[in-house]
């Protein structure tokens, strides 16, 4: 009980009393007072009910918009009523395809488990409904193709959950640095993960192991990075696991480019961090240095010039990245996400083959996917007009 209350304490010197708040009633599936005047129109959706639904999606829109979710699925009953009851949600539902036929459903926010980020999703944009896909958007290059045809056959929105480049420490920084055209980008992530067991949903083969559940993020932000300038072709990507048990976990990614850019981010959960994930970024590029100390602080150095900042409450990008479907000056470069995901599942072919050294090129995987893609397409009659 008194460690509870210490990290409770902890985390609202962290978050702020009223996003812990949403944490603790999401752990304990509270029902949270919502005291707004607004009466919105309700028309958002939520296809899984978990604590990232709960805490983090439904905290920025109920913040926002008020009470604005009509419905909502979940494949555990439990957790979907509770986040009905929590989140007022008079409306029950008995399968997703129910969800999304509702006539009021705008906007769907997919949450679920990893491997039907991409079928929840197909289906809603099928019907016309904007989406905002969770990460990872898909598990393999099937899922990929799918969703990337889904997109374009549709007139619905679709929005992309990596929340770093929406940080304001990474914002704050592309205002800063001066890109040099020519010049590459050093960049080194440490992390601090939960500790998850070896049976755990992550690691199953069909969820795309924890490079997609965790790894993804730090790969994604890379790719942001690097783009400020122009991404490159080839990499040169080295993995280095401690155990062969657990080959996605206590690990290390480095990736070198053909224009001269280094990463590697290493991910380690070996305890459970008290104040949750924990990361600390270094960035080198021309005359800039930065350091970003969890979201929490960063600094700043170009030649003589010194600059520190404070973001309070720590700053992920959750609350950019959540609104993006109502703001639409702040949302992603799909054509990086798409990059970013590539890469990803590059490095989960990496990990479940035991490899440790790959060549990737960017453009001979984006011209595989578009060949995927083009299998997707219906075939045009030869008497078509």
């Amino acid at each position: 009980m008194r460690k509870n209350l210490r990290k409770v304490l902890r985390f609202v010197s962290i978050y702020g009393f009223g996003r812990v708040l949403f944490k603790v009633a999401g752990r304990l599936r509270w029902g949270i007072p919502l005291l707004s005047l607004r009466k919105p129109v309700q028309d958002i959706g939520v296809a899984g009910c978990g604590q990232f639904a709960f805490a983090t999606i439904g905290y920025f829109i109920s913040r926002t918009f008020g009470r604005r979710f009509v419905a909502c699925f979940d494949v555990d009953r439990n957790a979907q009523q509770s986040f009905e009851k929590a989140y007022g949600i008079r409306q029950h539902i008995s399968s997703f395809g129910e969800l999304i036929a509702s006539r009021r459903l705008r906007l769907l926010y997919v949450a679920s488990n990893h491997a039907s980020h991409t079928p929840y999703a197909v289906d809603a944009m099928g019907r016309g409904i904007d989406v905002y896909v969770e990460k990872p958007i898909a598990v393999s290059t099937d899922q990929l193709a799918n969703l990337l045809v889904a997109r374009n056959r549709s007139s619905a929105r679709m929005f992309a959950g990596y929340n770093r480049p929406f940080s304001g420490a990474i914002r704050d920084l592309r205002k800063m640095i001066r890109v040099e055209p020519e010049g590459g980008f050093s960049m080194q992530c440490y992390v601090s993960g939960h500790k998850i067991q070896a049976d755990h949903w992550y690691r199953r083969l069909e969820e795309g192991t924890r490079v997609s559940g965790n790894l993804g993020h730090w790969l994604d932000l890379f790719v942001h990075v690097i783009s400020w300038r122009g991404l490159p072709d080839k990499l040169q990507i080295c993995l280095l696991s401690a155990s062969d048990v657990e080959p996605d976990d206590n690990m290390t990614v480095s990736i070198r480019s053909d224009r001269q850019d280094v990463f590697s981010v290493m991910l380690t959960s070996r305890c459970e961090p008290f104040e949750g994930i924990n990361e600390t970024i270094n960035i080198q590029h021309g005359h800039t240095i930065c350091k970003i100390d969890d979201f929490r602080r960063m600094t700043v150095w170009q030649d003589e010039r010194l600059v520190k900042k404070r973001y309070w409450p720590k700053d992920v990008g959750h609350r950019r990245a959540i609104l993006q479907p109502f703001q639409n000056d702040v949302c992603r470069d799909w054509s990086e996400v798409v990059v970013s995901t590539l890469l990803m599942l590059r490095i989960v072919d990496m990990v479940r083959s035991n490899s440790r050294d790959l060549t990737f090129s960017i453009a001979d995987g984006l011209r595989h996917l578009s060949e995927e893609m083009e299998r997707r397409m219906p075939v045009k009659s030869e008497h078509a007009v």
